[in-house]
């Protein structure tokens, strides 16, 4: 069996990141500022709410997830091979 990989995905991750980019393009370049701003005003307090701090959580976790990191060697063996 094939061992499954922690490493993240580059490629889905810049994927994302440039459909994300785009969005906020077509948003900013396509809706007017008075219907963007009626829009928006309610979601300004979901951006109190628990579940927007639970979704930061969790985007922060996938963060730490795929930042690449020195291996950790926590063998608590003594040295004595030397």
């Amino acid at each position: 069996m094939a061992q499954e990989s922690r490493s993240p995905n580059y490629f889905r991750l810049a994927l994302g990141a440039g459909v994300l980019a785009a969005a906020a393009v077509g948003v900013a370049a396509f809706v007017p500022r008075r219907h963007f701003a009626f829009v928006i005003a309610p979601l300004g307090e979901l951006v109190k709410s628990p579940v927007a701090v639970a979704v930061a959580a969790w985007a922060a976790g996938l963060w730490h997830d795929a930042v690449p990191r020195a291996p950790a060697f926590n063998d608590l063996r003594p040295f004595d091979e030397f």
